[in-house]
C-alpha cells in the first residue's frame, strides 16, 4: 500500500470505484454482489486496487469479503503482511 493513503481515504476511493462499477450508491456494509457487481467487474476492481494502492488481491478475496470495509481491511492486511 502506498503511504499516501490512510484507511479513510482508501475506503473513500474504493467506494467511489465500486459505485462507478455498479452504477449506484454503495454503503460500507452493502454486499457488493447483491448490488450488481459481476465477476468481470470484480476483476476490474482488483486490477484497479493493484494500480491504485500497489497491493495485489485475488478475485477470491473480493468474493470472500464483498463489503467495502472488509475489502479495505484485506488490502491493508496484505500490505502489512507483505503478501
Amino acid at each position: 500500500m502506498r503511504p499516501e493513503f490512510d484507511k479513510a481515504k482508501m475506503r473513500q476511493l474504493v467506494t467511489e470505484q465500486v459505485e462507478a462499477l455498479v452504477g449506484k450508491p454503495v454503503r460500507q456494509s452493502d454486499d457488493l454482489f447483491d448490488l450488481g457487481l459481476t465477476s468481470v467487474n470484480a476483476a476490474r476492481l482488483i486490477t484497479w486496487i493493484q494500480e491504485t494502492f500497489g497491493v495485489a488481491v485475488g478475485l477470491r478475496t473480493v468474493f470472500e469479503r464483498p463489503e467495502i470495509g472488509l475489502l479495505v481491511a484485506a488490502i491493508t492486511q496484505r500490505h502489512c503482511s507483505g503478501d
